[in-house]
């Protein structure tokens, strides 16, 4: 079974694009919904976490790692779903990112 990512209906199709892209075993369903991580607006840039990601916002390494985890994915597909979203990864483990 695909792990969930619920996503507001305005992104919803710019996000199973990228899923179907890449052929992530990811299924895009509405946000409100029991999912692994949930995408949510922010009305500027607010720190998510392992289950949220905000776009516009940012989220830690460990975070992200820890999502990667919940979504089975690996770094670099985490990493390129947080670009897509405008999400900044901080608090880089490897020194990458500041």
């Amino acid at each position: 079974m695909a792990a969930t990512l619920g996503v507001p209906e305005a992104l919803r199709e710019r996000v199973s694009t990228f899923v179907s892209e890449r052929a992530l075993a990811v299924e895009v369903v509405a946000a409100g919904g029991d999912c692994a991580v949930s995408v949510v607006e922010a009305g500027e840039r607010e720190q998510g976490d392992e289950r949220t990601l905000r776009v516009g916002g940012w989220i830690s390494c460990q975070s992200a790692r820890a999502m990667a985890g919940k979504l089975r994915l690996d770094g670099r597909k985490i990493g390129k779903l947080c670009d897509l979203l405008d999400v900044k990864i901080r608090d880089c483990e490897l020194g990458c990112f500041e």
